[in-house]
C-alpha cells in the first residue's frame, strides 16, 4: 500500500509531493520538509519503494507520467540523503537562469545575510545555531538572489547537521528516535522544530559573508572587488549563465556590504553578525 504525503512541497520551481510503501518514512519527509511552502499544483512525485531486498528504489513521476530512475537498492540509513539530493539539485535547476548562492542565510528584521561557504565550512551549523536563538531562517545551503530588488528568497529545506556540527548545539537537535533509522551521521532538521521564524516571502540583502575557520570569530569588511571575486566563487548557476550572471553579481557586491566572517563558536559569530540584521533605529 502507497502512503502519500497530506500536502505537495515547493522547492522553489520544483514542486513535489512525496510516496512511499512505508508510512514511517512519509512521516519523516513530511517532518522534515514542513518548512518548504505547500504547493497544491505539484507536478511531481518523489517516489521510494521497498524492493524484495530491504532497499529502497527511488523513482521521480512527473505529471505526464514519465519516471525517471533515480536510485535502487538503498537502505533506510542512506535513502533520505539520496530523497534530500534530489530535491536540491531540481530546486536548483529550477533557477538556474537565476542567481543562486551557495550559503546558508540567516536574518532578522531588518533583512537577511548570506554566509557563503562550501561544503563543510560551517553554514549549517551557523544556521541552527541561528534557529535555536529566534533568528529568521531562509535556508541553510542555497539563496535565490533578486539582483535588481537586493532580496533573497528562502529555500527552507531540512538542514543537514554532521556530528561536529551538533557537538555545538547540544541535545535540542536531536530528531524522534525512530526518525534516526532513516539517517546515517548526517542528521535532517527543519529550522522551525529548533525555534527559528521561517516564511515564504524574499527579503532584503543587507550583507554577504564568506566563511573561514578561524581560532576566533570574527567579521572584516572587505572591498566591493573582493566582494565580487567571491561571490564568482560560490555561484552555483554562474557556469550556464555567462555574462549576464557576472552583470547580477556586480550588482550585488555594489550594492551590499561584503565580509570575511571567522569561525569560532557559532554563538559568537551570531553576535557579530546581529547588528547587521537588527532595525537601524535599535543600533
Amino acid at each position: 500500500m502507497l502512503h502519500l504525503t497530506t500536502r505537495g512541497y515547493a522547492a522553489w520551481g520544483f514542486r513535489f509531493r512525496f510516496q512511499s510503501d512505508d508510512p514511517l518514512l512519509v512521516e519523516v519527509v513530511s517532518r522534515c520538509y514542513r518548512d518548504l511552502p505547500a504547493a497544491d499544483d505539484a507536478a511531481h512525485v518523489l517516489r521510494a519503494v521497498r524492493g524484495t531486498t530491504d532497499g529502497f528504489r527511488v523513482t521521480i513521476e512527473s505529471a505526464a507520467g514519465g519516471v525517471e530512475e533515480c536510485g535502487d537498492g538503498r537502505q533506510r540509513s542512506s535513502v533520505l540523503e539520496l530523497l534530500c539530493w534530489e530535491v536540491n539539485w531540481r530546486a536548483l535547476h529550477s533557477m538556474a537562469q537565476r542567481t543562486v548562492l551557495h550559503a546558508a542565510v540567516i536574518g532578522g528584521a531588518a533583512g537577511a545575510v548570506a554566509l557563503c561557504g562550501p561544503s563543510h565550512s560551517g553554514k549549517s551549523t551557523l544556521a541552527a545555531a541561528a534557529a535555536a536563538l529566534g533568528w529568521r531562517h531562509l535556508s541553510d545551503d542555497m539563496g535565490l538572489i533578486d539582483a535588481d530588488t537586493l532580496s533573497i528568497a528562502p529555500y527552507a529545506r531540512p538542514m543537514m547537521l554532521r556530528p561536529g556540527g551538533r557537538r555545538h548545539l547540544g541535545d535540542a537537535v536531536a530528531p524522534p528516535a525512530e526518525h534516526l533509522q532513516f539517517f546515517s551521521d548526517d542528521w535532517f532538521v527543519p529550522a522551525s522544530e529548533l525555534g527559528a521564524v521561517v516564511g515564504d516571502d524574499a527579503v532584503a540583502l543587507v550583507a554577504v559573508g564568506f566563511l573561514g575557520w578561524q581560532p576566533e570569530a570574527s567579521l572584516t569588511p572587505i572591498t566591493r572587488a573582493e566582494t565580487l571575486h567571491d561571490l564568482t566563487l560560490h555561484c552555483g548557476t554562474l557556469a550556464t549563465r555567462g555574462e549576464p550572471g557576472f552583470a547580477e553579481l556586480h550588482r550585488v557586491a555594489a550594492g551590499v556590504p561584503g565580509f570575511r566572517v571567522g569561525l569560532g563558536v557559532a554563538t559568537d559569530v551570531l553576535d557579530l553578525l546581529e547588528p547587521l540584521v537588527r532595525p537601524t533605529s535599535a543600533r
